[in-house]
Parts: structure tokens; sequence; C-alpha cells
């Protein structure tokens, strides 16, 4: 019978997750058992190659690498893990609803890794690493494009030094939130500018708290240099029931000319569904990206980190009508230097511990 349980007990411990993906950086969400996951683990197959004109990427195995950049530009790959992004206005989908391919994901609950480096200034003030989540395939100034399709919430570390994320609607209009509120966005490096020659990583976690919430988690490798496992730090966290962050310019209420498409007259509404799609974009600017890994998660079982650097805590938290005793808290915003450096504010020199993210 001890033989037995021990036996038991080693094939549970050979079914466990990997706390890592498969670059090796810290996973916050376990996978959503039966869903398959996105990674660029093909831009290091050796082969150059650059895709552009509304084509995909012949080399991704999944096939859901999906062009829908404003310009021809579109995208290099050196074959040792690095793609450029190119032109004016590119725009990488990863679509995994494509009706062909082998195998279909609808991203719904994610979670978003990729390291970003930049090696020149310029670029509009907004682009910069931009990664969008819950995208129609089709609502972003793109070949074919339906501008009600838009559907996104971003994450953005900008080329002008603030971060926030954005909730878009109807293309193009949309509006932005940081720790500070709804309407504001935060400096990251100290008020300097997203700077240059230096891997930042970016983990993103988009996922349903409960029926009517959505809740978005920032986080930023701003020291590791692109070493995996990362040392991860919260940026910012957000949440959206629907009731004070428009998804239409200037926070306007209404969304115009998409009620016979989808419904829609209510830029308030939080996007609890949204179309499957991530998208990485930028404006006017080349930088390179690695290390992307797309998950779809179960919000419900957190991965416990043994980082020291990472900052995750779990407490006892009800999820919809479901008791889970690990799932992330709300921490607090940080923001760094150039160095990576923890930046002191006029808040935290009257709050040593750090400035408490409020919820609004």
């Amino acid at each position: 019978m001890k033989v037995f349980w021990m036996f038991c007990a080693c094939a549970v411990a050979s079914f466990a997750e990997e706390s890592v993906d498969v670059f090796g950086f810290q996973k916050f969400f376990e996978t959503k058992a039966g869903s398959v996951s996105w990674t660029s683990e093909h831009w290091a197959n050796g082969h150059e190659r650059t895709f552009s004109d509304w084509s995909g990427d012949e080399e991704d195995p999944l096939q859901w690498t999906d062009d829908h950049s404003s310009d021809e530009g579109g995208f290099k790959v050196d074959g040792k893990g690095v793609m450029q992004m190119l032109g004016n206005g590119p725009r990488f989908h990863i679509n995994g609803q494509i009706s062909w391919t082998e195998k279909n994901q609808f991203f719904l609950n994610t979670e978003y890794t990729a390291y970003f480096m930049r090696n020149e200034m310029g670029g509009a003030d907004y682009g910069g690493m931009v990664v969008g989540v819950r995208s129609g395939a089709l609502g972003h100034a793109s070949s074919g494009g339906n501008n009600c399709d838009a559907n996104t919430y971003y994450a953005r570390f900008r080329n002008d030094g603030k971060w926030d994320f954005e909730k878009e609607w109807k293309h193009p209009g949309s509006y932005y939130r940081s720790g500070s509120g709804v309407g504001k966005q935060d400096p990251l490096w100290g008020g300097k500018p997203l700077p240059l020659n230096k891997w930042i990583g970016m983990k993103y976690i988009v996922y349903n708290k409960d029926e009517s919430t959505v809740r978005l988690e920032l986080y930023i490798d701003s020291t590791s240099n692109a070493t995996p496992p990362g040392k991860w730090e919260l940026v910012g966290v957000a949440e959206d029931a629907g009731r004070d962050w428009s998804g239409a310019s200037y926070g306007a209420a209404m969304i115009e000319g998409c009620k016979d498409y989808n419904g829609l007259e209510n830029a308030y509404d939080a996007i609890l569904n949204g179309g499957g799609v991530v998208l990485m974009r930028t404006d006017n600017d080349h930088p390179f990206y690695k290390f992307v890994t797309v998950r779809e998660i179960d919000p419900a079982l957190p991965i416990k980190s043994n980082q020291s650097t990472t900052a995750i805590r779990t407490f006892a938290h009800r999820f919809g009508k479901s008791a889970i005793s690990r799932i992330h808290e709300r921490l607090h915003i940080r923001y760094f230097d150039l160095l990576g450096r923890f930046v002191r504010t006029k808040e935290h020199r009257r709050f040593p511990f750090a400035v408490k993210f409020t919820d609004r």
C-alpha cells in the first residue's frame, strides 16, 4: 500500500505544469487544459525571412501569424529568434481562429510574455511596446477591415516613457487609464523616454474576474536583459466593470455606427468576450521582439513563484461563486529609471513602503 501511494504521488507530480514557459521565463497562471499556445520558437529555426503585404509567416507551425499592417513594410525574422517590425504601421496579429489552420484557439483569459528593444529614437509617442488582447481580426486599419471589430484592451510601454492600459471598441476611437486612474498616464522611466538598446520584458495578463468584470495586470522586467526566468515587478492593475472606463475617444459614452454590426452602443461596457486575437503594434519606428509566448490561462490556478524579485502575493479571494485560495493581490504601482531601479516619488516619500493601488 505504501508503494502504491508513493507511485500515485509521483504520477501527480509528473503531470504538474512547469512553472516556466518554453524560453524559461516565469509563468504566473497555469495554461488552460486543452488549449493551444503560440510561441515565437520558430523565429529561431535558422531561416532568415521577411513577410509583408498582409501575408503570414509560412514557417509559423500553427499558421496563426497574420500581417494586418497599415502599409507593406511587414516583418523581418533573423532566424536566430528575433523579429523586427518594419514599415510605418506594423500590426502583427496572432490569430488562432483562421478557418483553414489545423489547430484553433480563441484567446480570452490570456497571459502574454515578450521582450522588446528599440535601437533608435523616434516613433509616435503612443508607439513602443504595445500589445492588444481580445481584438477582432479586422478591427485595426487593416486590409478588408471592419472598424466595429476592434474591441481591444491594450497595454503600452510607450515611446514617450509613459505606461497605460488603452480600451478600444471602435477603431480608431479609444481611451486610456493607468495607476492614477481613468484618463491618466503614469511615468515609467522617471520622466525619461523608453530607453534604447535594452531588452525590456512585458507580462500582460487579462482575465474575467467574474461575470461582469475584466481584470488587467501589467508587469515589467527592466533589469534581467531577457535572462530567464526574468525579474518581474508589477507596474499596475485595472479592473473594468463597465462603469467608469469608456472605449471611445475622449471618454465618450456612446459608440456610433456599430449597432447594426454587433448591437454595441455603450462605450463603457467591459470587453468580456471580444474577438480572441492578440496583436503587437507600433507606429513610425522599427523595434525588435523575442521570447514571445501567448497562453490561454486558467485564472483559478495561479503559479506560485519561487523568485523573491517577483511582485506576486496571494490571498483568499472569491472568484464569482467559487472560492479560490491563491490569486493575485492588489499590489503597488512602481516607477522605474533607465537602469530598472525603483524611483521614489513624492508619494513614496510620504508612504515609504509603496503607493497602494486602488481599483476604480
